[in-house]
This record gives C-alpha cells, structure tokens and sequence, in this order.
C-alpha cells in the first residue's frame, strides 16, 4: 500500500534563504547529529575533520550533538555560512541540518508534511498564504487499518475546528472559545463520556499565563527582556483588532501540526490550550510592540514563539504538565478569560 503524502499549497515554495535570514536556525539550539552522519564525519581529514571531531560531543539526555557557543553553531561562520556546507557539501549535512524546517508526520498510511512556523522564511509563507492552503489536509484516504474509525473521528473533528477558527463573521476571542467547547465535547466522547454543557467559568486575569512563560527555559535575552516588558505594562495593554488575522495562520499551522498527537495522547485540549496561550502571549507582545514602533516585526513575533515555547520539549511538557495540574486552564476558565477580550 502506498503512503500518501499531503502538503499545503505553500509547502513547494519554500527555500532556504541562508545568511539573509534574519533568525538562523544555526542559533540558538544544540543541533542533533544522526549516527549516518557521525559515522562520516569521523572519516573528515584535515582541519574540518579536526573541529568536526572536537565539537561533537554527547549532551545530558546522551545524544550526540554540536553544542552553541555564544548563542551560535560552532560551524556557523562570521559570513552566516556554514563551514560543513562549504567544506564537504550539502548531501553531508545532519538529517536535522537538511530537513530543517520541513516537518513529515507519519500516520496509518498517510504523511502530512509541513513547515515549521519557528523559520522567518517558512513563517513569511504561511503569513502570506489563503485560507485553501490546508484544502487537502482533509482528502485522506481511509484504509481500513485498525483505529480507522478513531482517525477518521480526528480528522473531521479537525476539520471542524479549522473551519471555525476561520469563521470571521465572529470576533477570534470568540472563535477561540467556540473552539475549546467544540473540542471539550470531542474530548468527552475520547473518554467514552456523554458530552455535557459547560459550566460558567471563573475569568482570570491573562496574567498567570504571561507568567508562567517566564518561567520558561529561555534562548534569547532579547525575548526575556520583551516578556518582562509586557509583564510590566499588562493593564495597558490589549490585543489589536488586525492581530488576529495573522495569528489565524498561526493557529492553523499549530492545529494541523499537532491535533492529531491525540492518536497517541489521547488528547485533543493539549493542543487547543496551548494554541490560546500562544494567543496571549504574542497578542500582547504585538500590542507592545505597536506602542514601539515595532522594534520586532509581527512574523519575528510568532516565528520566535514558536522557536522558543513550541519547539522547546521541557516547555511543551512544562504547558501540558500546568494544563493538568492547574485548574485556572479549566475549559470554562479559559473560554471566561476570552470572552472578556473582547
């Protein structure tokens, strides 16, 4: 049986735009090194061979890995260039390396490719793109493999969900809260549970979730600094009217990279509650950026977050963890807090 493979429209489009990207993917992060490549580079000669050999190292959860030095690859030259690409070409780059920001999620056969939102020039195109551009994200052909009928469940439910986070006859703190209901009932049918109608919530300052944020692991000072700000200006700040429709792009792009984690999780709110906490975050960082002149334009707003919340395990697993634990991210809290945004 032959995997199907979907893409968004936009997928076919992008292309590494290398030393003029303004947030490299050769900042900030260890990069992980496949054994593949190990294996070759260990047969590298010369002063490339020698570097290749001092710099990879094995990190604290025993991968193998080139660490950051001052916030940069140790390959990563003074003209934004890389030394491996240069020096032994591109076919000898890590898997991670070469794939970067493309992302295949792999399901009972079917492969959904994507880009990651966390690469200025993957960000630029999903900003850029219309609503079509996940039309066939919903044209999966069933295979009557076990769980059929559970991924199908998903897969219309996910529909659902992007079909209302598009609805823009209703202000997006609204569809925000549609969406949280919508899938609190899906979650209660997950469980074997009759759905039932909410209960009126406790509206909480957005605040906690500003905080917890700092809290979080943290790459860039230039974000910390930006967080702290907003933190300090909170009762002045409210999110823009015209924020939404780019962060729609955004909400999009995290709800058909990550719904489908239920398969396994078992749970769909995971994704839904972290879809609104990146709406608080970036809206009032957005909000504060206004007043400044935007010393960081909206895409870097959304692109960063992605880098520094999204693509972090110990902060995915830190949100999730407060999900469960802290009853202020309750359905009806969170759908409480939104609709007194609007």
């Amino acid at each position: 049986m032959m995997m199907q493979n979907i893409y968004p429209s936009f997928y076919k489009n992008f292309k590494c735009i290398a030393n003029l990207c303004e947030d490299s993917c050769c900042k900030d992060w260890d990069i992980d090194i496949d054994s593949c490549t190990e294996n070759f580079y260990n047969t590298v000669q010369g002063s490339l061979g020698d570097k290749l050999h001092q710099k990879l190292v094995t990190d604290d959860d025993g991968e193998r890995v080139f660490k950051v030095e001052n916030g940069r690859c140790p390959f990563w030259n003074r003209d934004m260039l890389c030394d491996i690409f240069i020096g032994i070409g591109e076919e000898h780059l890590s898997e991670t390396c070469a794939k970067f920001p493309r992302v295949k999620v792999d399901y009972s056969g079917f492969r959904e490719n994507l880009l990651s939102f966390a690469c200025p020039e993957a960000a630029r195109l999903m900003l850029a793109s219309d609503d079509s551009a996940y039309a066939d994200f919903g044209s999966v052909e069933k295979n009557g493999a076990d769980g059929e009928d559970y991924m199908s469940f998903l897969l219309k439910a996910r529909s659902r969900t992007a079909a209302m986070l598009l609805d823009r006859e209703v202000p997006f703190e609204y569809r925000l809260a549609d969406c949280l209901e919508f899938n609190a009932q899906v979650q209660a049918i997950l469980n074997g549970e009759e759905p039932a109608p909410l209960k009126a919530g406790v509206q909480n300052s957005c605040r906690f979730i500003l905080d917890m944020h700092t809290e979080f692991e943290i790459m860039s000072e230039r974000w910390r600094e930006a967080l702290k700000c907003i933190l300090n200006n909170a009762d002045a700040l409210e999110v823009r009217p015209d924020f939404a429709r780019d962060f729609e792009k955004f909400a999009l792009y995290y709800i058909y990279r990550y719904y489908l984690e239920a398969v396994n999780s078992g749970d769909v709110l995971y994704s839904m509650k972290r879809i609104v906490c990146a709406y608080i975050v970036t809206g009032w960082l957005d909000a504060d950026f206004a007043r400044k002149g935007y010393p960081l334009p909206r895409m870097r707003i959304l692109q960063r977050y992605s880098k520094e919340v999204e693509h972090s395990y110990e902060n995915t697993e830190a949100l999730n963890a407060r999900f469960d634990s802290d009853p202020r991210f309750s359905i009806e809290n969170l759908i409480a807090m939104l609709e007194d945004m609007v």
